[in-house]
């Protein structure tokens, strides 16, 4: 059964939190933000959000405010992961980046760092498996494993809702990674898929609203579908809306 959280209920989640190595900020004042919207947080950051419990057996989501002059190292995980870039401009390894973006990057696939200059960023994490937590690099380079790496970016996929219908952002590839954007008609209703099977998919509300059953769902809302499940069907508000549909790669152990 899919995963169904209203952003307006998981603004409740919404904590301070502090990861040692990995929120770094200009002034010590200044926070990293939290928002834990699917399972379970990581470890490296439990006990600032211990209090929201979670099950680690649930696929991880949770919306992060990194702020001003802040930098997120360079890292990798044990789990493949989306990353959408909502609100404000970061540098993204050597390439600045602004919102809305999407990242991708495959487990055990290096990446960042993550910097913001004079004005913070909010960026959703996205994974379909719980992750205990991002490993700094190089020092922990001895703990990659030999898979493939994969990396993928794209920039300013808002662009692509200039007109109404379908536009793949990330075309889907062969063992089902993929992304697309659906620029939805006022109360049009409207299946959410991509063309190959993949692991699990998020769906992402990026401006309007849709309704998903008794739900309505406003911006930085989400859905996580299992793979196993029916395809997501959604009905656009009155405004219009638009959805960003992430689907996650088969590996060759699925």
């Amino acid at each position: 059964m899919p995963i169904v959280v209203e952003a307006n209920k998981a603004r409740k989640n919404r904590r301070s939190v502090e990861v040692e190595g990995f929120t770094n900020t200009a002034r010590e004042e200044d926070k990293y933000f939290a928002t834990l919207y699917i399972g379970a947080a990581p470890s490296t950051a439990a006990a600032d959000l211990a209090d929201l419990g979670g099950d680690k057996n649930l696929p991880q989501a949770y919306l992060v405010e990194q702020p001003a002059a802040a930098t997120v190292p360079p890292h990798f995980h044990d789990s493949d992961q989306f990353q959408v870039f909502v609100a404000g401009n970061v540098v993204f390894g050597k390439k600045p980046v602004q919102s809305l973006s999407l990242h991708y990057a495959g487990c055990h696939t290096p990446y960042g760092p993550i910097v913001t200059k004079g004005q913070g960023a909010h960026y959703f994490t996205l994974r379909a498996q719980w992750d205990a937590g991002g490993k700094p690099m190089p020092e922990n380079g001895h703990l990659l494993k030999p898979v493939p790496r994969c990396h993928r970016l794209v920039e300013d996929i808002g662009s692509a809702a200039a007109s109404r219908g379908r536009a793949d952002v990330l075309p889907c590839e062969s063992d089902g990674l993929g992304a697309a954007l659906f620029n939805l008609a006022p109360s049009k209703s409207e299946i959410l898929d991509m063309p190959f099977i993949g692991a699990g998919q998020y769906a992402l509300v990026v401006s309007g609203t849709v309704s998903k059953g008794d739900a309505k769902l406003s911006k930085n809302s989400c859905v996580y579908r299992y793979a196993e499940d029916e395809p997501l069907n959604v009905v656009a508000g009155v405004d219009g809306a638009r959805v960003l549909l992430m689907q996650f790669p088969l590996h060759g152990d699925a």
